[in-house]
């Protein structure tokens, strides 16, 4: 009887185990080993570095719909559900530290957040982060099988490899059907370098753009986007395509696929985190919960609300097929076609995350040299980050569009608190809550210089 492929890996590494035991000492051995350790990390993340993720995840050695593919390859994957696969061991650490900093306090004050049962709410923050990491497993396991699914019959060499090896780094293997099953227990080694706010936030993301709870916080800009859409009066028989930058994880592309099925819809994400959650939402098609609050415990009225899971009905949600989700840097972003009659550029909580303000709209602009009429309709704070080199207010983003020959169709802000604000991931049953202003524009392009 002959062995199977998925049973290899284990053997291999169990036979390696049982001969460094007996050549531990024997230090010839041991670098001529490291060396050849070394020499096949090497290999395999030179080869990932140079396999470009598409939006549908197929492997390319250059990318369909970007100028360079920078940063969005197995490689860059390959880290981001790494950092993914840490959620547990991070939080539970940083849990942790909650519980270490009372072995600071005397016998007596412990005795009396004994009665508090605040020792029991910090192990209850760790179940609700154990119920969380089932949700990030169902999200890696989800991105695998795309993996392996949409590069089934990609002949290019050595790419049957590479993807058994990237699985195995999650502990799974790829079956001679070509279907993915989990190997063993996942060992996971924390990574030097820890993106876990970004981790976090991405996962948080889920509630925020597909959970009921924070409903209230997507309608009022989807409404405006489709409302500035509609009094486009943009013929159906033309082509039209709607472009979302920093799209987040979907939920804004995905509105406006589904309000405009004759227009074609590209979703464009640069975090390789968000871009993971935002494929997970769009086609796992099952209900998952979290608790997007259970670190917060700053400002909460008690355990039960910080602790509150949050429904997240991603069977609700399908994937319109006039809907692209891309992976890369907006400023390199190419439309499919060569031209349109319209391009309409949707732009929400993102202006203000660029260093360089002038490159979103030269990114922008050039989407004139393929298109008759060009639109930007805009929604979000001017809540600057990202080392901004410039920090423009509502009045000289307005003198500037104008400088750069936009023309406005309307433009509004809020900034009374009865307008109402808009909450971003607030958490609101608690003693803290945060809530926004929006600038919101839509103008067209007149400048003939571009």
């Amino acid at each position: 009887m002959g062995l199977s492929n998925s049973s290899l890996p284990v053997i291999v590494f169990t036979t390696l185990a049982v001969i460094m035991s007996f050549l531990r000492k024997y230090k010839p051995f041991q670098s001529w080993f490291i060396s050849k350790l070394e020499d096949s990390f090497v290999e395999h993340f030179t080869s990932a570095r140079q396999l470009v993720v598409n939006a549908d995840f197929s492997l390319t050695r250059t990318s369909k719909n970007f100028r360079t593919g920078r940063e969005t390859t197995l490689y860059d994957l390959s880290k981001a559900l790494s950092h993914l696969n840490e959620y547990l061991v991070r939080t539970q650490g940083q849990n942790g530290v909650i519980f270490q900093r009372t072995r600071e306090l005397s016998p007596d004050v412990r005795d009396q957040l004994k009665l508090l049962n605040y020792f029991s709410k910090i192990q209850q923050v760790n179940t609700s982060l154990q119920n969380n990491y089932k949700v990030v497993e169902s999200v890696i396991r989800y991105v695998l099988e795309q993996l392996v699914k949409n590069n089934a019959n990609n002949m290019e060499h050595g790419l049957k490899d590479q993807l058994k090896a990237t699985c195995l780094e999650f502990g799974y293997t790829i079956s001679e059907k070509n279907e993915l099953c989990k190997n063993s227990d996942n060992l996971v080694v924390s990574m030097m370098e820890s993106n876990q706010y970004r981790v976090s936030e991405a996962i948080s993301h889920l509630c925020r753009d597909w959970s009921p709870s924070f409903r209230c916080e997507r309608e009022p800009s989807n409404e405006f986007f489709k409302q500035r859409i509609l009094s486009l009066g943009l013929p159906r028989d033309k082509k039209v395509l709607i472009i979302v930058p920093g799209a987040g994880v979907g939920q804004l592309s995905h509105c406006l696929a589904t309000s405009f099925p004759e227009f074609e819809v590209d979703s464009i994400e640069w975090s390789a985190l968000m871009y993971i959650c935002g494929q997970f939402a769009l086609g796992y098609d099952k209900d998952v919960e979290l608790s997007p609050f259970a670190l917060r415990y700053s400002g909460q009225l008690d355990c039960a609300r910080q602790l509150r899971s949050v429904g997240v009905q991603l069977s609700e949600v399908k994937r319109s097929s006039n809907l692209r989700f891309h992976w890369g840097d907006f400023c390199e972003f190419i439309p499919t076609e060569d031209h349109y009659d319209s391009i309409v550029v949707c732009t929400e909580f993102f202006i203000d995350t660029a260093e360089n303000l002038f490159d979103y709209f030269e990114a922008i602009e050039q989407f004139k040299s393929r298109c008759n009429k060009l639109h930007w309709i805009n929604a979000g704070p001017l809540k600057y980050g990202t080392r901004p080199l410039v920090q423009l207010s509502a009045k000289e983003l307005n003198k500037l569009r104008q400088l750069r020959g936009w023309e406005d169709i309307h433009e509004s802000h809020v900034t009374d608190y009865n307008d109402p604000l808009i909450g971003y991931l607030t958490d609101y049953g608690s003693l803290f809550q945060c809530y926004y202003g929006a600038l919101k524009f839509h103008s067209t392009f007149t400048a003939g210089r571009k």
